[in-house]
C-alpha cells in the first residue's frame, strides 16, 4: 500500500501516524494485501457455504413491565428544567 493511499485511509479515520508509524504499516498491510491475494486463489469449489458457523443464541430474558420513576424524582439533580422537562444547551442553529 502506498504512502498516498495510508494517508488518506488515517486522514478518513482521523488518525495521526508518525512517518516511521507509516512505514510499519505500509509493510503490514502489505503482507495482508498479498496473503489475501494468496486466499483469494485457492480452490473453493467443493466446500459448501456456511451460512453460520456458531450455534449460540441469545439469551433474552422476558419483558416485564413496571412503573416509572415519578418525574419529581427524576428531575431531582436537573441542572435546569422546565416544568416536566430537561433543559439542555442549544446545540443545531436554524
Amino acid at each position: 500500500m502506498d504512502k498516498g493511499t495510508l494517508d488518506r485511509v488515517a486522514d478518513i479515520a482521523h488518525v495521526h501516524l508518525e512517518s516511521r508509524e507509516i512505514e510499519q504499516i505500509s509493510k503490514d498491510m502489505d503482507f495482508l494485501l498479498e496473503y489475501f491475494d494468496k486466499l483469494s486463489q485457492v480452490d473453493t469449489e467443493s466446500v459448501l457455504p456456511t451460512v453460520c458457523p456458531i450455534n449460540d443464541k441469545n439469551v433474552l430474558r422476558d419483558d416485564e413491565v413496571w412503573d416509572s420513576l415519578p418525574i419529581d424524582e427524576v428531575l431531582k439533580n436537573a441542572p435546569d428544567k422546565h416544568g416536566r422537562f430537561f433543559r439542555v444547551p442549544r446545540i443545531i442553529e436554524e
